[in-house]
Formats: C-alpha cells, sequence, structure tokens
C-alpha cells in the first residue's frame, strides 16, 4: 500500500486530525523561531532575541535573568517537542505498518498533542503576565506580535488534534471511509 492508501484508510477523525497537526506545526515552527512574540514602537521580543532598531542590533536570551522568561522559555519548549512528537506519533499510527492502527500509538499522540497545547498554554500565559506589568505599560505602546498569535492558534490546534485523535483511534468511530 501506498501512502494515499493508508491516508484514505484511516478512520475520518484520524484524516481530519492529521490535516490539522500540519497546520498546528506550521504555526508551531513559526511562533517557536521567529522575534514577535510582543512588539513595541522600537523593538520586537521573541522566545530567543530581543531586536532592537537596526543600529542596535539584537541580543539574545540565553541564560536570562528573568524567571518569567525562562519559565516561558521552557514551556514554550516542551510545547514545541510535544507537538513535534504528536505529529510523528500520529504519522506512526496512519503509515507505518507496526504501529498502524495501534490503539496505544494513537493514544500516545493525543495525548502528546494534548500535552502538548497545555503547555504552549502555560507559556503563552506567562508571557502575557509578564509583559502586562508596569515595565511594558503603553508609554511604550506594546501589543502582541503575531508569533503570539500563532502560539496562541498552535495550542488550541493541537488540543482540538489531540482530542480527535484519541476520539478516532477508539471504536467511536470506526466506520472507515474508503
Amino acid at each position: 500500500m501506498g501512502i494515499k492508501d493508508d491516508f484514505m484508510g484511516a478512520k475520518l477523525l484520524i484524516k481530519i486530525s492529521a490535516i490539522v497537526v500540519l497546520v498546528a506545526q506550521l504555526f508551531n515552527w513559526i511562533s517557536f523561531c521567529t522575534t514577535s512574540w510582543i512588539t513595541t514602537v522600537v523593538d520586537r521580543v521573541g522566545l530567543w532575541r530581543h531586536s532592537a532598531p537596526r543600529t542596535l542590533g539584537s541580543t539574545s536570551y540565553d541564560g536570562t535573568g528573568s524567571d518569567s522568561m525562562a519559565a516561558t522559555q521552557a514551556f514554550a519548549i516542551f510545547g514545541f517537542v510535544g507537538l513535534n512528537v504528536g505529529c510523528l506519533l500520529l504519522v506512526l499510527f496512519i503509515f507505518w505498518s507496526s504501529c498502524k492502527g495501534k490503539s496505544e500509538t494513537g493514544l500516545a499522540a493525543g495525548i502528546s498533542l494534548i500535552v502538548s497545547a497545555v503547555t504552549w498554554l502555560i507559556a503563552v500565559s506567562v508571557i502575557a503576565a509578564d509583559f502586562g506589568r508596569i515595565d511594558y505599560q503603553p508609554t511604550f505602546g506594546f501589543s502582541f506580535g503575531f508569533s503570539f498569535g500563532l502560539a496562541i492558534c498552535a495550542l488550541i490546534l493541537a488540543g482540538v488534534a489531540g482530542v480527535l485523535t484519541i476520539l478516532g483511534q477508539l471504536k467511536i468511530g470506526s466506520v472507515s471511509s474508503k
């Protein structure tokens, strides 16, 4: 069987979950790697770098002294890796012959995706609470950037895909659309 046959042989909820996970992966990678979580009139803040105007360049957050930024980075890493692992397990669940249709693989994929969503939610909440404090009040004109928004989209899609994967591997939607 080929890739198309394997995908078409999967249950409907698993197919939907696979498509949702691919979109979540796109958002996951963009939000994790870009520097537009917080934007001000003069700079942009990401998970790993703080970019100032052209003349000042950018600084790395390696070994940051900020506990809230360290917590955000830690939970973002867990969310990022969890979504990648969930995607890999879902691919194995659909395509790999020794894992195809095995409830353990489907359950592991679903749990990994849900854990990813929860840890992304914690990361987003911590950075939102931190930048709502006095040091970034409206005098700096701060707003949440596209990276922050994509992280929220990734966490929602990961949670939805996790639930769909768990439901799809159960006997509930056992009719395959071959």
